[in-house]
């Protein structure tokens, strides 16, 4: 947990992002004290409200949650296209006023190729925590 609260702390990495489960991001957000907007997309006015969030010039410690992405673009891949670009240049600005905005789509089907995760959840979830016992692979008869 403490590498993706890290990762959310730091205003080089602000930007749209994936996420397979939003546990993790839950908790980091919250521990940075962050405010967790969660966007589920299914009318027009969602993706609107998402592209005024975008071009919000005062947002800092801010985690944008977006669900819906698959049914609500399904049939309008040019409207998506311009979402994601329009974030993309969002978030160049961001990361240009130092602000740490992240905006993370659950895509757990892994269908947005062209958005890096944000953390690995896998790899996280196989390393035991600092301070955790390690399981002893030894077996006694």
């Amino acid at each position: 947990m403490g590498k993706l609260a890290e990762r959310l702390g730091d205003p080089a990495r602000a930007g749209i992002y994936r996420v397979e489960t939003t546990e993790a991001l839950e908790e980091a957000s919250a521990l940075n004290g962050y405010t967790l907007l969660r966007v589920r997309l299914n009318a027009e006015s969602d993706v609107g409200a998402l592209t005024r969030l975008a071009a919000e010039p005062s947002l800092d410690g801010c985690v944008a949650l977006i669900s819906g992405f698959e049914a609500h673009f399904r049939d309008r891949a040019a409207q998506r296209a311009a979402l994601l670009a329009a974030l993309a240049l969002a978030a160049e600005g961001w990361r240009a006023r130092g602000a740490r905005v992240f905006v993370a789509f659950f895509d757990p089907d892994r269908e947005l190729h062209g958005l890096a995760p944000l953390y690995n959840w896998h790899k996280s979830r196989s390393r035991p925590q600092a301070g955790s016992p390690r399981r002893s692979t030894t077996t006694s008869a």
